[in-house]
């Protein structure tokens, strides 16, 4: 038990609406604390449960004070005062010293008075013990390794031959320090070959190691872990591997032989880092990330892709693994674009073979020759016309098309009926174009007739449509047009259209 007053101190609080003698006997979430209790915000996502806790004060941050409804501790960083205050209800560990009778201790160990050696444990020649360390139940302490004052191994340690750790170490169980690294040389007979592992782990002071942690020793140099870092659970270090002061890696980070993490880095759980490279002081690397080069500059840092749902995911993953052929063909027309935005591979230096101009057209051109307005423009760029011969449009699906709030919300598809309307869109400035005519308010070309239609592959969000129409007749006012829509230069629909130019009934 402690009162408020003494968790006020040791966590550097400010008392709000508290008797500073109040008894606290725990600590507890916002949700589910009790009278006699004290909880803590931290997150704005808990903090509707400040209107219902029970908790006899809460921890918080100076802005969260200001609409408390109950007794506070106002720290500037609520985090790090309910740190504080929480170890106060932390179980002391037994204070002991000695040697366990089931233990081993070489001869020539070194083992200081007030230390404990626990249960079946096994201290090696020329081993030193420091004042105040607590060897758990399981450990192994190789030969001339060193462990520092006020140091505690919880259980099943191991700690290997000449491995250096500072005073106040914490490794928790299952850890193992000072293991080979993974040296390994291929010689003439394709066999491996191991590269003996002469170096060693120096530990720093005030170092935490996650259960089942493994720190390899160096090749030729130390493995280094610097003072005040924290290693969480299930962690590859492998030799070499140098961390800097007061970083912090979550659980099943792995690090490759040689790389170098600067000092107050955060690294996110499941982060791999490439060998021999190094990473700048105040990095933050989110989870899952894959370092593969050095980082030079602070900052935080990602990679990698969140979950979706399974078939969006498949369509994505397609695409990805054509990234590079189609980064290629884009800049290929990038060459081909010049400085106003024609397409030089269809204008040809602004004439076809037989000398017939051709043309394209902006949104602002087609919206001359077309009625139709959003949501039913259908036709974003003409990329070249050629009046009485054939038209090719440009159609960017994106995904906020309204058609695909209904078709279909899970796997977004273009319904096939408006790809044809997109080529009728197309058939109808072609035909006007090859009138040599635009249109009035007197007279419009309809579509009226559909032969031989056919649908080849899904056109979904991100697709790039591209619309090639080619006149085959055009006659008293009926014109009929051989169409396809393509994306990536694979067939997604084609068919035969027939427009009829009709004089508007006003």
């Amino acid at each position: 038990m402690t009162t408020l007053g003494e968790i006020a101190a040791a966590a550097d609080a400010r008392l709000q609406g508290c008797d500073a003698a109040t008894i606290v006997v725990g600590v507890a979430p916002l949700q589910s604390a009790g009278p006699g209790q004290i909880s803590f915000l931290t997150h704005s996502r808990y903090r509707s449960y400040l209107a219902t806790t029970q908790a006899t004060a809460v921890i918080l941050s100076p802005e969260d004070a200001r609409d408390c409804p109950t007794p506070a501790l106002v720290a500037a960083n609520p985090h790090v005062a309910y740190a504080r205050a929480a170890a106060l209800f932390e179980p002391a560990v037994e204070p002991r010293r000695g040697i366990h009778a089931t233990a081993w201790v070489s001869p020539t160990a070194r083992v200081a008075a007030d230390a404990w050696i626990g249960p079946h444990c096994a201290v090696e020649a020329g081993a030193v013990i420091e004042p105040g360390v607590i060897v758990g139940p399981g450990c192994v302490i190789g030969e001339e390794a060193v462990i520092g004052s006020g140091s505690r191994l919880v259980a099943r340690v191991t700690i290997c031959h000449r491995v250096r750790l500072g005073h106040r170490v914490l490794a928790h169980p299952g850890a193992v320090i000072g293991g080979d690294g993974f040296g390994l040389a291929l010689d003439h007979g394709n066999r491996w070959l191991k590269v003996p592992q002469l170096g060693s782990v120096v530990v720093g002071d005030d170092v935490e190691i996650g259960a089942n942690t493994t720190i390899d020793r160096g090749a030729l140099e130390d493995t280094v872990i610097e003072e005040g870092v924290k290693l969480d659970n299930q962690i590859q270090v492998a030799h070499n591997v140098r961390i800097g002061a007061h970083s912090a890696l979550a659980g099943c980070v792995g690090i490759a032989g040689s790389a170098r993490i600067g000092r107050h880095c955060m690294v996110g759980g499941g982060v791999g880092i490439a060998g021999h490279l190094e990473i700048a002081d105040r990095v933050q690397i989110t989870g899952m990330s894959l370092v593969a080069q050095s980082i030079t500059q602070p900052g935080t840092y990602s990679s990698g892709l969140t979950v979706e749902p399974n078939r969006l995911w498949n369509k994505i993953s397609a695409r990805l693994r054509r990234l590079d052929e189609l980064f290629r063909r884009l800049t290929a027309l990038e060459r081909k674009i010049d400085g106003n935005g024609a397409w030089q591979s269809l204008i040809q230096d602004g004439k076809d073979r037989s000398g017939t101009m051709k043309e394209s057209m902006d949104i602002q051109g087609i919206l001359e020759y077309l009625p139709h307005r959003y949501p039913f423009l259908l036709i974003d760029r003409v990329l070249a016309v050629e009046p009485g011969r054939s038209l090719t449009g440009l159609k960017n699906v994106s995904f906020n098309e309204p058609f695909f709030l209904g078709h279909f919300p899970q796997r977004p598809i273009m319904p096939g009926v408006l790809i044809l309307e997109a080529l009728a869109q197309a058939t109808g400035i072609l035909a006007f174009k090859s009138e040599k005519e635009k249109p009035d308010h007197r007279s419009m070309y309809y579509l009226v007739g559909v032969d031989n239609a056919r649908f080849k592959r899904p056109v979904g969000p991100g697709d790039q449509l591209i619309l090639e129409v080619r006149l085959d007749r055009i006659k008293r006012g009926i014109g009929k047009f051989i169409c396809e829509a393509k994306v990536d230069e694979q067939l997604a629909a084609s068919a035969d259209l027939m427009c009829a130019k009709r004089d508007i009934d006003l």
